[in-house]
């Protein structure tokens, strides 16, 4: 199959076929230099991740005019930007994807009964690769977790807390641990902590008073999660993740 498939829907039931895409190796980068008159070269103060466009041209197909301009505007709906943004898998990548929308308007290009347009999906909050499988895990104690993608992959924690101390940690491949700990104060309850949207909330009210610490970042390879204090329970979600 040359195709795709957009929040479930794959472009073959709308006799849609992928001419061609263009899927840049990594996200946009954005530096950080700053020239400094008088001296060579610029001071390098990092750089980050931008929204990653993907370009795919396609070419739709009908018994005849009429049928194809249905399938047609059948696409569009399901393309639909206001739904916001969706997974994406192409055909030659069945374990990967993406998670955009479609952010150009699609000009038809109409020929006898097929038509040719490009559609341009844009990547915004998440830029990377991923896995198509959401890998999860629970724990009450110690977790080891192998990471398979070449990237940073930015977990989402749900944890049960009995109240008062505790902790969570993530220590990682390369030996560095990262930790989230809760307050003396810090209540009884479920706290979500999304690692990738950078939010704590517990029982639908922020929670940054009661937490502190990293926000994980799991490392290629083995990375070991540990629950310590009155933490009862943590369960984790978070995708395969390549540039």
């Amino acid at each position: 199959m040359n195709g795709f498939t957009f929040d479930g829907v794959h472009s073959d039931s709308l006799n849609v076929v992928v001419n061609k895409k263009n899927i840049p190796m990594t996200p946009p980068i954005s530096n950080r230099f700053q020239e400094i008159k008088g001296f060579d070269g610029a001071w390098d103060y990092g750089m980050s991740y931008d929204p990653r466009e993907i370009e795919v041209e396609c070419t739709i197909f009908g018994d005849g005019t009429s049928s194809m301009k249905n399938n047609a505007r059948r696409f569009a709906s399901v393309l639909n930007p206001r739904k916001g943004t969706k997974m994406i898998i192409f055909d030659d990548e069945p374990d990967k994807c993406y998670f955009g929308r479609v952010s150009n308007q699609i000009p038809l290009e109409q020929v006898g009964q097929m038509g040719t347009f490009t559609i341009q999906f844009t990547c915004a909050q998440m830029p990377h690769t991923y896995g198509v499988d959401l890998r999860v895990g629970t724990y009450s104690t110690v977790f080891p977790v192998t990471h398979n993608g070449m990237y940073v992959a930015k977990p989402t924690l749900t944890i049960t807390h009995n109240g008062g101390d505790g902790a969570v940690s993530l220590t990682r491949n390369d030996g560095n641990t990262l930790t989230l700990t809760f307050s003396s104060d810090s209540p009884a309850s479920v706290y979500e902590i999304d690692c990738i949207e950078k939010t704590m909330v517990e029982t639908g009210s922020a929670a940054y008073q009661y937490v502190s610490g990293d926000w994980f970042e799991m490392d290629e390879g083995e990375n070991t999660y540990e629950a310590s204090g009155n933490v009862a329970e943590v369960t984790f979600e978070f995708r395969d993740t390549w540039l």
